[in-house]
Order: structure tokens, then C-alpha cells, then sequence
């Protein structure tokens, strides 16, 4: 598609301004089990969106037609943004005046052969079922790389371009004792191929399993309680929308007039970083062309700033925070490397001077349990029994219910062991003073 012609052809059809977002991605999975190859698959896509203000009116046309013509587009466009009733104001943004830069990588991934990979994968299972006769099962043993890239263009003389590559292992294991099954899985990201190292993940993975053999619930009562990072982050993660400048458009999060107030515990701060190293999420601009930077949202407890795109910046009569990004046609607010900051101690000195409370690692059916609106939240739980600073027992069939907001400021002490997850929500383990608990 020739992306200069068609805007100088949407000028001279009338149009105000127009943008075109061009994705394309490569996406290859690989599956194992049971010694075999399971699936491989390779799906490459493009993605062209175009957007165009008409009359005073934004419509969108989406295709992955390199070659769709440019006529067609145009007037589907003035079409569509005729038939518009809305009285927003639109606008299509010239540029930022400088944009973050980040050190250009070559993560390797291409340069694997896919029999490579499927090894890797053969022998991470292999590991996995070798590192005890407990472990029964490896139901789940994936590989995935990401290459993508984005291109920006718009008739204010905006021309952007970033790229990015990156894998992920995911692999679970099911271990069995005295009846009882247990399983466990272990998610890692990479931005370099070199860096995944099978032996270790199957470590992980079996030593979690093998751990969690022999649970049981325990009695209910308020307990302090250690959310394991990857637990923590995916709390986090259920409430993000309470930091959307979006939200607070809509009224939606409780956070909505209290830029500038303690909200939280002074211990918590909460980051979006727009580079972090050797994050496969990095951002150096979002899907309106903004560049994306380093905000602390939270800061010793105190809330900063919602996360804005364009139009929510707009409402607020502030400047878009770089964190406008599509979903699906219209751009929506999402974090970049959203993050706790973490403290300066690790998970086993957290539990440290603990007499009876709980490690919480695994948390189900946290979506459905929890309302972004109020913050509040109740999910079954795993992890396991503290007493006297260290790990008792395994725990099971226990329910933690809570507050996002009273919760976060329980916080006792912050961890040193940030981890991010697959969807960039990252937080480092946290120790609170005391959470409910529901067992036998």
C-alpha cells in the first residue's frame, strides 16, 4: 500500500487529517508431550487500520489486504463517519518532541532452527518427569516466539516505526502422593533465545509440584499473609483499570478525584515504565504516536496520575501519558511494564518473625471474583502454612477475600523478587499485616 498517496488522496477527498497503523507479526508455536511432537504451527498476519477525521468525525477501516484500493477505503471512511452522531472532538497527533530509545537487540530467534526448539521442548519434559517419581504427568510443555513490528503514519508528518521479538516456555507438571494430585506450571519470558535453559525451568517446575503434594485447608480466621510475586502480580493485574484515565471517564474506579492523596500504604510504589530492561513489552510510542516514558502512577502511597490516551487526556484538560493503545478497532488505555517497585529483602526473610500465617501462591478464579469498580476481590487460593518465619505445610482449598484498596494498605514490607507476567503486570512478592481467610 502506498501510504503517501493515500493521504494526499484523503485531502483531496476532504478529510481533516488521516492516519494509517500498520501490525505485522510472525507468531510460531510448538507443542510436545509424552516424548512426541504435539503441534507446530507458524501464523503470520498483517493488520492495516486506518483512521480518518471527516466532517469533524473519526471512522476507522480495518483490512489485511496490502493491496485493498485506496478509493474503497476513502470512501467507506467519509461513509462511516457521515453516519456518525457523536460530538466529540477528534484529533490525529503531530508527533512528541522526542521518544525514548532503546538498545536495539538481536534476540536470536530466527536463528534456531524449529527442530532446535522442539529439542529444547523434548528435553525440558524429559527433565521434568526425570526430577521425581512423583511427577506423573507433563500435560502442558509450549514454546512461543513473537517477531512484530508497528508502523505509524498520518498526514501531520508523523512516520514511526518499532519492532520486537520475544519467546515463552510454559510448562506444568502433576505430581501424585497418597491419592492426592497436585499440579503446578512455570512461565519463562526471554528476549534472547540463548537465555532459556530447559534444565532450570524443570527444576522449577517439579520442585513447585513436588512441594504442594500432601495439602490441606486449614482453619478460618485472619491470618498475615506473603502473596508470592507471581500471585501478587496477578492481583495487580485484575485492578489495572483503576489507574485508567478511561475508567475515571466512565466513573468506573474509586480512584476517580483523588489525584494528590494518600490512597495507599506509603510503602507501595507503582511504576509504568515505558523501557525496562530486557522487558519483551517495551514502548518506546503508543498506538496514537505518543511517546511512552517512565511514570510513577503511585508514589510512597500517594496517587499521581491516571494512564491517558489522547481523548481521556482531553477530558481531563491534561496531556496524554503515552498509554493510548488499540484494542481491536479504537484505542483504548493500557500500562506499560506496570510494576511494583520492589524493597530490598527476599521472600524467605519476608516470612521472617511470621507465627502462624499464610504464603500465597496460586490464586483461581480471580477474574470472575473480582469487581474492578469497588476493588473488591475473593478467589480460591494454594500455597502454604507459615509458622515460626518458615514454610510448614502445603495448603489447599482455602479462599482469600479482600479490598484491592484496604488490602494495599496492609502492606507490611515489600520484596526484592519483581517478576513480570505474560500480560507486563509485574510485582515482587508482599508481606500484609492481615487478610481473611476461608477454610475448614
Amino acid at each position: 500500500m502506498n501510504y503517501n498517496l493515500l493521504i494526499e488522496k484523503a485531502k483531496e477527498k476532504g478529510f481533516s487529517d488521516i492516519e494509517i497503523a500498520v501490525g505485522s507479526s510472525s507468531v510460531t508455536s510448538i507443542s510436545v508431550f509424552s516424548g512426541g511432537v504435539d503441534k507446530t504451527h507458524t501464523h503470520d498476519e498483517v493488520s492495516i487500520t486506518v483512521r480518518g477525521i471527516y466532517n469533524g468525525k473519526m471512522a476507522y477501516y480495518s483490512t489485511s489486504k496490502a493491496d485493498e484500493d485506496l478509493d474503497l477505503i476513502l470512501d467507506t471512511l467519509k461513509e462511516n463517519a457521515l453516519s456518525l452522531t457523536t460530538q466529540e472532538e477528534f484529533e490525529i497527533f503531530p508527533g512528541s518532541e522526542e521518544y525514548p530509545e532503546e538498545e536495539t537487540r538481536d534476540g536470536g530467534f530466527l536463528k534456531i532452527s524449529l527442530a532446535d526448539k522442539v529439542n529444547m521442548l523434548l528435553d525440558l519434559e524429559k527433565e521434568v518427569r526425570a526430577y521425581d517419581e512423583r511427577i506423573i504427568l507433563v500435560p502442558y510443555c509450549e514454546y512461543q516466539e513473537v517477531i512484530e513490528s508497528r508502523k505509524i503514519i498520518n498526514s501531520k508528518g508523523l512516520d514511526l516505526e518499532k519492532k520486537k521479538e520475544f519467546g515463552y516456555v510454559y510448562v506444568q507438571a502433576v505430581g501424585k502422593e497418597n491419592e492426592q494430585t497436585q499440579s503446578a506450571f512455570e512461565i519463562e519470558i526471554k528476549t534472547n533465545y540463548a537465555d532459556f535453559d530447559p534444565i532450570l525451568i524443570a527444576q522449577k517446575v517439579a520442585k513447585k509440584t513436588i512441594k504442594k503434594l500432601n495439602a490441606d485447608s486449614l482453619a478460618s480466621k485472619v491470618y498475615p499473609v506473603v502473596f508470592e510475586r507471581e500471585a501478587m502480580a496477578n492481583l495487580l493485574g485484575v485492578f489495572t483499570s483503576f489507574f485508567s484515565g478511561e475508567a475515571a471517564v466512565k466513573k468506573l474506579t474509586p480512584l476517580l478525584g483523588k489525584e494528590g492523596e494518600k490512597v495507599f500504604s506509603e510503602l507501595l510504589t507503582i511504576v509504568d515504565e515505558a523501557i525496562y530492561p530486557e522487558s519483551p513489552y517495551n514502548e518506546p510510542f503508543d498506538d496514537e504516536g505518543v511517546a511512552c516514558y517512565r511514570k510513577e502512577v503511585v508514589e510512597n502511597g500517594v496517587f499521581k496520575t491516571f494512564l491517558h490516551n489522547l481523548k481521556s487526556a482531553k477530558h481531563f484538560k491534561t496531556k496524554s501519558t503515552g498509554n493510548g493503545f488499540r484494542a481491536g478497532g479504537a484505542i483504548g488505555v493500557q500500562g506499560v511494564n506496570f510494576y511494583i517497585k520492589p524493597g530490598e529483602r527476599d521472600l524467605e526473610e519476608l516470612l521472617g518473625g511470621i507465627e502462624e500465617g499464610v504464603l500465597i501462591t496460586d490464586l483461581a478464579g480471580l477474574h470472575a471474583g473480582a469487581n474492578p469498580v469497588t476493588g473488591d476481590f475473593s478467589a480460591q487460593a494454594s500455597g502454604f502454612l507459615i509458622k515460626n518465619g518458615k514454610i510448614d505445610r502445603p495448603v489447599t482449598l482455602i479462599v482469600v477475600s479482600g479490598n484491592f484498596v484496604e488490602t494495599m494498605n496492609q502492606i507490611e514490607e515489600i520484596g526484592s523478587d519483581l517478576k513480570f507476567n505474560v500480560r507486563g503486570v509485574g510485582a515482587p512478592s508482599i508481606r500484609f499485616k492481615g487478610l481473611p481467610i476461608s477454610g475448614k
